[in-house]
């Protein structure tokens, strides 16, 4: 609710949103086609990052595109992330994963959310909110199995995870690793949150024994470069 005030604000006072984000000394001020397209989704109402991770999305995705290939997103939801990705991604093909019927089972010695969280969607909706886009697949169905209709060559540039939980999150990173270009980037929502503890614990396992560093961005995500 607040967010949607302060974009209504941004036409009385164009500096009044970014001193209450903290972003009047941020460059991300100047990123016009960012900040205009971000103010829109805002209107739109499906855009569940803030702007700080939203930007974060927008910077590593236009840094891996010249290295080609595909993109993914898992965690598909409203189509928020989705749609960020549609708009900077280029004419690369990304790939969509999600039940779009809510969270799949969870593992509650880890997970904090139940079964059934999010199931407010639909592909349907989904796919008449990106439909102004080109070079999108959806996946519908629980994650790796969706995946089975991929190329088995298929390589990303980047991808993003937004899954909430362990299993779901450490199946990503067992699919999306070692289909990662070098100097890829893989990027996931929530893990520094203190609602989403299984998708830490899925990375500090997994990469435990790998070349790359899990580095901390804000405000929720964390993001590798594959080496």
């Amino acid at each position: 609710m607040i967010i949607k005030i302060l974009e209504k604000l941004r036409y009385i006072s164009p500096s009044l949103p970014y001193k209450y984000l903290q972003l009047t000394n941020n460059t991300i001020r100047n990123e016009e086609r960012f900040t205009e397209f971000w103010w829109r989704m805002i209107q739109e109402g499906r855009m569940s990052l803030t702007i700080r991770e939203a930007f974060n999305i927008y910077y590593y995705l236009t840094k891996s595109l010249p290295l080609g290939g595909s993109i993914a997103e898992v965690g598909v939801y409203k189509g928020g992330g989705a749609k960020l990705i549609s708009e900077f991604k280029s004419d690369l093909t990304l790939h969509l994963f999600d039940t779009f019927e809510g969270m799949p089972e969870v593992n509650s010695a880890v997970d904090l959310h139940l079964k059934g969280d999010f199931s407010d969607t639909t592909l349907e909706s989904v796919q008449r909110y990106l439909k102004s886009y080109s070079n999108i697949h959806f996946h519908k169905g629980i994650f790796p199995n969706s995946s089975k209709d991929l190329p088995k060559n298929i390589q990303f540039c980047f991808v993003h995870l937004d899954v909430d939980i362990y299993e779901s999150t450490l199946s990503g990173l067992n699919f999306f690793y070692p289909r990662l270009k070098e100097g890829g980037v893989i990027i996931s929502h929530d893990y520094n949150s203190i609602s989403c503890p299984g998708v830490k614990k899925a990375y500090d396992e997994f990469f435990v024994d790998k070349n790359e560093d899990v580095f901390f961005l804000w405000d929720t995500q964390c993001m590798i470069r594959k080496r």
